[in-house]
């Protein structure tokens, strides 16, 4: 399978079992593009595009989430988010986007206008965990935290799927998912640091169960969307 991933820490329970020849490693809408396209098979892609694009195939129990704070997807601020005048986004996010849009017209009444040059900025992956770092955790809205506070359910943010019309081989699945398991049973010890360890322990949560679905439900719904019917595999 040609297979995609993002290059943040996030994705490293995912990517610790394969070489850097295994897997194509992008930003999340670019990932996105290339499985449309055909020219990957399997990619961990923004939950947006799963709720939009042409009818993908979803691999159950594995998802990029969190219940609570994320620190890896924010909306980054000097001042008070109500005295900004505007918001610059980062080019890499399909799924952030879209949440920021639905929480500024929601909890936050924070309608701003995009501008490249906006005294506020969303940034996500590591570019966000880094300025969440510098600025231990203050200017920051925390958009995962945001949206757990106001519905009191979990966000999705990535999931993997298949482009549509590819017929996975049975036995690469189960060493995929047989990789994967591993991987986030091992996360703690793949962590370079504490900091990062808190992380990849409590703040991302990767699974897909009931209430992660309810979370995809709610936020396409809250988009203008039909609540989806996921397609697994």
């Amino acid at each position: 399978m040609r297979i995609g991933c993002v290059p943040y820490r996030h994705a490293r329970p995912f990517t610790a079992g394969w070489s850097s020849q295994q897997v194509f490693l992008d930003h999340p809408r670019r990932l996105a593009g290339e499985l449309r396209a055909g020219r990957l098979d399997l990619a961990l892609i923004p939950v947006w595009e799963v709720l939009t694009g042409p009818g993908y195939r979803v691999m159950p129990d594995f998802a990029v989430g969190s219940f609570g704070e994320v620190r890896s997807v924010g909306v980054f601020h000097q001042k008070t988010l109500a005295s900004c005048r505007a918001i610059r986004f980062t080019p890499h996010s399909l799924t952030s986007v879209r949440l920021w849009k639905v929480l500024s017209t929601g909890p936050l009444a924070a309608p701003l206008p995009e501008d490249p040059a906006g005294d506020a900025q969303l940034l996500i992956g590591d570019e966000a965990l880094t300025a969440w770092a510098r600025a231990r955790g203050s200017g920051v809205t925390d958009l995962g935290q945001t949206w757990t506070d106001w519905t009191g359910l979990p966000f999705v943010f990535a999931l993997w799927a298949f482009r549509p019309g590819f017929q996975p081989n049975p036995a690469e699945l189960r060493r995929l998912t047989y990789a994967w398991r591993e991987g986030i049973a091992s996360r703690a010890a793949l962590a370079r640091d504490a900091a990062e360890r808190d992380y990849l322990t409590r703040c991302i949560r990767y699974g897909l169960g009931e209430k992660e679905i309810g979370g995809i439900r709610a936020f396409a719904v809250r988009c203008g969307l039909p609540a989806p019917c996921l397609n697994f595999v």
